[in-house]
């Protein structure tokens, strides 16, 4: 029993510091859960239920609550599995404790010997892996060496004046809320346009989003977070375009997690 109430308060940590809003996690979870094999979709509704979209639901609702009776320190220590640290080469390092890659490669390996697991830790393992797929691909949750300023704030641009017509400066920005907001346009967007507007896009273009292996994957996510990390410095004024320009990256990010989650589920559940 003592066990369980573990494993789920460690989902909980999961859930409640996911990677986007919830509607673009259930979105993910949606389109991954269209290009499963029948035998790894079989698994799933197993551990999860009818749908990934189903249990992101019970992630957000149910045991938010049970994240709540944490301590602050706990909290905090058990937030940095939702971190990727990568090394300035871009590569992953090897992390006292457990960051998102690690924790991912961990529930891979339960899920693939699931018959030699319980039921609670299969599906724990099956959320984590949901969970910090998003995670990877979220580009504010990327820590790399030599650049230490993700954590601080920036200043951009945004219209002002009459009609726009001039430039206003904005003190308070963040790395991540810049990139965890990113569809905060988009608010009466539901889960099932998301989702569909990402069926579209991919098209047929999934076995180029597939290609690689998950630490290659994550290389990816590194390099890219890098970049855009150089245009968000504390001393520069960010142009509100270039600002905006975030809001396509993390889209594509989105896609990219939701066909690479299907794609690592299908790989280990055989």
């Amino acid at each position: 029993m003592k066990k369980i109430i573990l494993l789920l308060a460690f989902v909980a940590t999961v859930s409640v510091a996911g990677a986007w809003s919830r509607k673009c996690d259930e979105a993910v979870m949606i389109i991954a859960s269209e290009h499963l094999t029948p035998e790894a979709g079989k698994v799933v509704k197993k551990y999860l239920g009818k749908s990934f979209a189903d249990d992101v639901q019970y992630l957000y609702d149910t045991e938010k609550e049970q994240f709540k009776q944490m301590s602050k320190k706990a909290r905090k220590a058990a937030a940095e599995i939702h971190f990727l640290h990568l090394d300035s080469e871009f590569q992953p390092k090897n992390v006292k404790g457990k960051d998102a890659l690690k924790a991912t490669e961990q529930a891979l390996e339960i899920i693939r010997n699931r018959n030699s697991h319980s039921k609670a830790e299969v599906t724990t393992a099956l959320r984590t892996v949901i969970n910090l797929m998003c995670d990877m691909h979220n580009l504010s949750k990327i820590r790399i060496d030599g650049i230490k300023h993700s954590f601080r704030d920036f200043k951009y641009t945004i219209p002002g004046g009459e009609f726009g017509r001039y430039a206003k400066e904005v003190k308070k920005g963040t790395w991540s809320k810049s990139w965890n907001s990113f569809d905060g346009g988009y608010a009466y967007f539901t889960v099932k346009y998301w989702a569909n507007d990402m069926r579209i896009f991919i098209g047929d273009k999934y076995a180029d989003y597939v290609k690689g292996s998950l630490r290659e994957w994550v290389s990816e996510s590194g390099a890219l977070a890098a970049k855009y990390l150089e245009i968000y410095k504390p001393n520069v004024v960010v142009p509100y375009m270039d600002r905006r320009w975030s809001t396509p990256v993390s889209y594509d990010m989105m896609i990219k997690a939701s066909c690479r989650l299907a794609t690592l589920l299908n790989e280990t559940i055989k």
